[in-house]
């Protein structure tokens, strides 16, 4: 089986098993590369200063909120296209691919204005030092300037995803990582008459390999090399397919929003353990970031063949897509927990020689990787429940994992049981296992019903 193959594979027939791996190869290749954005600004600050990596690491909250919400609107317009593309209502997904680009212009207008207003006063709520916060509010503007970029990219990917096109958005990923591995040492340290501009200098090197990634993306759609193009001169107004977009869109962006806002609030509770906390935590989100892409990209793959499925009213498919999804995902992720328990240390010195935050982040590469099945567990029926258009049920997990059990038991744990950062780092396990059995029951119980 050729994983990159042009040749798509058949969502609504094939075998199962071999169309998901089909569908998520790309998506490790593209979630790797995207991954490696953060990554790469995060080495190459770590060699700058150690302020630097703490000031990268409290910027994470925010760009994930701009992730969070150009995700939730990709997952609604990717799911309603699949499922169009599934009830072979060509026209009516072109509209709604217009209508999706339409949503992803107004969040650009409102993310700028309400960075510029607010973002200083954010990291100020974070607890960070003074210098932290200077450095990080200097890289942030910056990326602000450049959203629209990052929204547009997310729509056009979506749309792409809804139809089961994984390798143009790759495609353009990788283009844009290149440029940003060449740009970024040269921007940060300077080279010849460059100058060097630090933190200033990654997140221009960010925003402009990131537009020449969009820019080839753009380029497939103008050739029409799609089922589904966005049309401009036919394009018709109507608020039900607005709707529909918003309707499964809403409930994933407060998801992935509700992620944003809680790892501001762990963010906190770990800054009171000191600044060689936060780079450390930052440090291993990212490695831990990197062992899990292959989940989020089969949960990702489960969204286009849960909706194509639902289309056509084969919900028999979509229970054995997800049962399919977390047997091959345990497999790998006892395996990639495996590895991370084993040498935390090797990949943490990838990011800094400082033993003291080596020493923490090792610690936390020992313990949240314990939850890895559990996570993936709930991950998958998540997109299983987004790609068949319901919105709630996602939502209902996540507030359970995050605020119900999450956050409470992390304080608990961290400042009144007296186990410090350890609690925090345990109550992500725990949260995993309970939101995991909670969405199995919920998910059984809905197909059961699909199917009478």
């Amino acid at each position: 089986m050729n994983l990159f193959s042009k040749q798509k594979p058949d969502i609504t027939n094939g075998n199962i098993k071999k169309t998901l791996i089909k569908l998520s190869a790309p998506i490790v290749v593209a979630m790797l590369l995207h991954t490696t954005f953060n990554i790469i600004d995060a080495i190459f600050l770590g060699r700058l200063s150690s302020d630097a990596l703490a000031a990268i690491t409290i910027t994470f909250p925010i760009i994930f909120f701009i992730i969070a919400i150009g995700s939730g609107v990709r997952i609604g317009a990717t799911s309603l296209i699949a499922r169009l593309i599934g009830a072979k209502k060509i026209d009516e997904a072109r509209q709604a691919a217009s209508h999706s680009i339409l949503i992803a212009v107004v969040l650009t207008i409102v993310s700028v204005i309400l960075g510029f207003l607010f973002i200083e006063d954010i990291f100020i709520l974070m607890g960070a030092d003074a210098s932290i916060i200077m450095l990080a509010t200097e890289y942030m503007k910056i990326i602000f300037y450049g959203i629209v970029v990052m929204y547009l990219s997310f729509i056009l990917n979506g749309i792409l995803h809804g139809e089961g096109d994984m390798r143009t958005p790759m495609k353009g990923m990788v283009l844009a990582v290149m440029i940003n591995i060449i740009l970024d040492p040269i921007l940060i340290f300077g080279l010849g008459p460059i100058p060097s501009l630090g933190i200033e200098g990654a997140a221009l090197a960010t925003i402009f390999s990131r537009f020449i990634g969009l820019a080839y993306i753009i380029n497939h759609f103008v050739k029409r090399k799609n089922i589904v193009t966005p049309v401009v001169r036919g394009f018709i107004y109507a608020p039900k397919t607005l709707k529909d977009i918003i309707r499964i869109g809403l409930p994933a962006s407060l998801v992935n929003v509700s992620m944003s806002f809680s790892f501001i609030i762990v963010t906190s509770f770990v800054s009171a353990f000191g600044a060689e906390a936060i780079a450390a935590f930052g440090a291993a989100v990212r490695i831990e970031m990197i062992g899990v892409l292959p989940s989020m990209a089969m949960t990702s793959a489960i969204i286009t063949m849960a909706g194509q499925n639902a289309g056509v009213k084969k919900y028999c498919r979509v229970e054995d897509t997800v049962k399919s999804a977390i047997k091959m995902l345990s497999i790998f992720m006892i395996i990639v927990a495996g590895i991370l328990i084993a040498f935390p240390e090797m990949f943490m010195r990838f990011f800094t020689e400082d033993s003291k935050v080596i020493s923490i982040g090792a610690t936390y590469l020992r313990i949240v990787p314990l939850g890895f099945i559990f996570a993936a567990t709930g991950s998958s029926i998540t997109s299983a429940f987004q790609g068949m258009g319901k919105g709630t049920p996602p939502l209902i997990f996540q507030i359970t994992r995050l605020f119900i059990v999450g956050i409470p038991l992390a304080y608990y744990l961290a400042f009144i049981a007296g186990w410090g950062l350890k609690g925090i780092w345990w109550s992500f396990v725990i949260a995993s296992l309970v939101t995991a059995i909670i969405a199995m029951i919920w998910f059984l119980k809905e197909i059961k019903e699909k199917e009478k």
